[in-house]
Parts: structure tokens; C-alpha cells; sequence
């Protein structure tokens, strides 16, 4: 069932019971009012009889017709036999019953019958008693108008209560309709159309703004997916490349050593080493691609306190050493340490710096230090060397993609380096960022939460 039908349900009910309530009481006190005011009438005239007992017919005949209603007056005598000394419009049948009238010389009692009445009665003595009775026709015919009022006043009160809750109802039901639409375009997969914008305090208004939030964040996934598919495809296509070379300069001096061609020691010797070269390229290059693979797949094995001060500082001391002709700045804060994997870090530093040697001059700068606040550790690594396109800063670091198409693999690298930087990073809750460097080349800078 809908919820506009539920609500049209629940409405009428509500609005049907409240009003029989209301009405059913509103009406049983008027009739009970009215009848006691008969009662009132009639124990009045039986008051006056019984303090005039002497003469009590002629007392009863005056005080009946001075009554303000009309009443019936008959007198019994001590055979049963009843005249009638007052007459009004009553036509008292059903005549009442013996213990009907033995009944009401205690408290007045209803007789029902075509034309309903109430009775009184009042002992004469020797068992004689005069019988009081007032109609209750016209009790009878404002009940009946009553009620048919009730029934007026119910059918219009749920056209109002309709009218009411449609109107009050009407802007959220469409807002819901419209979220059902766009779920149901969404679960599709097709494109959903854009959704109001609410500001109201209504428990719609805010189920609207939260799937508008749902929305964005799917929209934003699924965007991000298909960048994360198109890197994904040029990183396999790279990767592919990657592993082509190398087994194509093999393929060839394996072809050439096993023939005639290479017969010269030197020629040959040559040839090996540059098999075993292209090897080594091959298998440093799949072992970068099988540690992408497994990151963020596998927990972190040794976790640990970390002294990122020394190993950073061992990193920058041999950078430094095997560099010799660079002018290396080392500014390290001692006793740093955070919560993560040595291993892990050290390759950070190393995919770092081997960056460094491999794609800028041998003779240009680079600045390495590490500075710790009350909540992070920052640490800048920077060099002098020709940095990145303008593009690279933009976009900062992305998974499998190299930021220079343009180079060489003879310095260019398989381009996985950056990869797995970042991803180190993020496996320790961290964060990296590129920019120009004042020495003119990159400026990369970590900041990893220490405590």
C-alpha cells in the first residue's frame, strides 16, 4: 500500500473516531439533560402531592396543568382500574407494567415502546396511586436530528482532514516520488536527474539532502573509478611496454649467441652482460608491479615504532656519499618516530632519492629535513634538478601513471616510483604533496602523524 493511501487511512480513521467520540458523548449528555429535566418536572408535581395528601387529586390536577410541560395524570384505584384525569398528547402504549410501576415510586423509569415515555408514581394509601407520565417524542426527535447533525459534521470533517493532510502532504509526497525515481534511474545505471534542494527541517527535507549527499559521494566514486580504469589501462599498457623491451633485446642476443654470427669472446661477453642487464631491469620492474598489487591487500606485517629520524638520516648519509659531487643539506630533528613498517619507510626514502639520482644533473642541489610539531612530522625532500611539467603539480600523484611520457627508459624508470611513494604514504596515514622547489627543481613534502 502507498503511503498517500496510508495516510488518507490513517487520516479518516482519526478523524472518523475522534468525531463519533466527541459527538457520541456531545449527544447522550443532551438527552440525559433533556430527560432530567422531565424528571426534574415530574418530581416537582409529586413533591406538591405528597404534602397535600389530604386532597391529593385536586393537588395533583393543579399541579399538572401548572407544570411547563405536559403531563398525563391517571389515577388507580385499588382494583387496578385506571382514569385518566389529565390528558395530554401521550397515548400510553404500551401501558407500563405492574413492576414498571412499583419501580417508579422509587425513581423515575422509561416505558419504550412507538412513543416512549417516563413515569413517576405516587402512593395514595389503600392501594391506590396516581401515575405521572411525560412523552419523550421530542427527546426522541432532536436525538434523531442529532445524530443525522453528527453524520453531516463527520462527512464534512474528512473533506477538511483530506483536504488538510493533501495539502500539508502534497510537497513531500512528490519530493519522495522524485527520490524514488532517481533511486530507481540510479540502480539502473542511468544518468539521475538533479534532485531539489531543501531546506527545510522536515524529516523528507533532510532524507532529500542526505541522498543528494549519496548522490554526490556515487557520482564522485564512479568518477573516480573510471579515471582509476583509463590509469589502470595506461599503466598495463606502459607496464606491457615496459616488459617488451627487455625481453625483445633478449630474444635478440639470445638469437645472435646461438648462432654463428657472434663468434668473437669479447662480442659475446658483451652480449651476456646485456642479458643479464635487461634481466635485472625485467625482474626490478615486476617486482615493483607485484608490491602495487599486494598494497592495500595485505596488512602491514611489523608494525613498530619507527625511528624515521635515523632512517632517514642513514638514507640522506648515503645519498650523500654516492653522490659526491652534489651539495646535499641534511637539517634532520632527532628522536622522531611514528607507528608503521621500517621496511616499507626505507623504501619510501629510497624511491625518493633514487629519483633524484636518476632523473636530475649529477651536480645539483638537494635539501633534505624533517621538522616535528605537536600532532605531525613534516619532512621536505628537494632538488635543483629540471622538476616536473607544470601538469605533474596539478594533479599531484596518481596511481600508475608516470608524469613525463616523453622519457627515455634509460631515465625515465618504469614510472611505478611515484606509485609506490604515494601508496606508502597512505598506508601510513599520511599525505604527500609536489611542488616547485626554490633550487627549481621538485619539492616533495610528507607529513605523517606521530602521535
Amino acid at each position: 500500500m502507498k503511503l498517500r493511501s496510508r495516510i488518507a487511512i490513517v487520516t479518516a480513521s482519526v478523524t472518523t473516531i475522534s468525531a463519533l467520540i466527541i459527538g457520541t458523548v456531545a449527544i447522550t449528555s443532551t438527552r440525559d439533560s433533556a430527560i432530567a429535566m422531565i424528571d426534574q418536572s415530574m418530581a416537582t408535581v409529586a413533591k406538591s402531592i405528597k404534602g397535600n395528601a389530604n386532597d391529593a387529586l385536586s393537588q395533583a390536577l393543579f399541579s399538572v396543568q401548572q407544570s411547563d410541560i405536559a403531563l398525563t395524570l391517571v389515577f388507580y384505584s385499588s382494583d387496578g382500574t385506571g382514569t385518566v384525569l389529565n390528558e395530554s398528547k401521550l397515548s400510553l402504549v404500551p401501558n407500563p407494567t405492574p413492576k414498571l410501576v412499583k419501580a417508579s415510586t422509587l425513581k423515575p423509569q422509561t416505558v419504550s415502546g412507538l412513543d416512549s415515555y417516563r413515569i413517576e408514581t405516587v402512593t395514595l394509601g389503600n392501594g391506590e396511586y396516581l401515575v405521572l407520565s411525560a412523552s419523550l417524542k421530542d427527546v426522541d426527535a432532536r436525538l434523531g436530528s442529532d445524530i443525522l447533525r453528527l453524520l453531516i459534521f463527520i462527512f464534512l470533517s474528512l473533506i477538511v482532514a483530506g483536504l488538510s493532510t493533501w495539502l500539508l502532504v502534497r510537497r513531500d509526497i512528490k519530493k519522495i516520488e522524485l527520490l524514488i525515481d532517481s533511486a530507481t534511474l540510479i540502480s539502473e545505471g542511468l544518468p539521475s536527474r538533479e534532485l531539489p534542494i531543501s531546506y527545510g527541517n522536515s524529516e523528507v527535507d533532510q532524507l532529500t539532502r542526505a541522498l543528494n549527499r549519496m548522490v554526490t559521494t556515487l557520482q564522485h566514486a564512479t568518477h573516480l573509478e573510471e579515471e582509476a580504469g583509463i590509469r589502470m589501462q595506461e599503466f598495463m599498457g606502459d607496464a606491457s611496454h615496459e616488459l617488451r623491451t627487455p625481453l625483445t633485446v633478449i630474444k635478440g642476443y639470445v638469437e645472435l649467441l646461438s648462432g654463428s654470427v657472434m663468434t668473437d669472446p669479447n662480442q659475446r661477453a658483451l652480449a651476456y652482460t646485456r642479458v643479464q642487464s635487461e634481466i635485472l631491469r625485467m625482474e626490478s620492474l615486476i617486482q615493483d608491479i607485484l608490491f602495487l598489487a599486494e598494497f592495500g591487500q595485505v596488512p602491514i606485517r611489523d608494525v613498530d615504532a619507527v625511528e624515521i629520524s635515523k632512517l632517514l638520516e642513514s638514507h640522506a648519509i648515503d645519498f650523500k656519499t654516492l653522490n659526491p659531487n652534489r651539495v646535499v643539506s641534511i637539517d634532520i630533528d632527532p628522536g622522531c618516530k611514528i607507528s608503521g613498517s621500517e621496511a616499507h619507510l626505507a623504501r619510501l626514502f629510497s624511491n625518493a632519492l633514487g629519483n633524484i639520482a636518476r632523473h636530475t644533473h649529477p651536480d645539483v642541489p638537494v635539501n633534505i629535513s624533517l621538522r616535528q610539531d605537536k600532532r605531525s612530522l613534516h619532512i621536505t625532500i628537494e632538488d635543483g634538478g629540471p622538476g616536473l611539467p607544470e601538469s605533474a603539480y596539478k594533479d599531484g600523484i596518481q596511481g600508475f601513471e608516470r608524469f613525463d611520457r616523453s622519457r627515455s627508459r634509460e631515465n625515465g624508470g618504469s614510472g611505478l616510483g611515484m606509485s609506490i611513494i604515494f601508496a606508502i604514504v597512505r598506508e601510513h596515514a599520511g599525505s604527500v604533496s609536489l611542488s616547485k622547489s626554490d633550487l627549481g627543481g621538485l619539492k616533495m613534502m610528507f607529513e605523517f602523524p606521530w602521535n
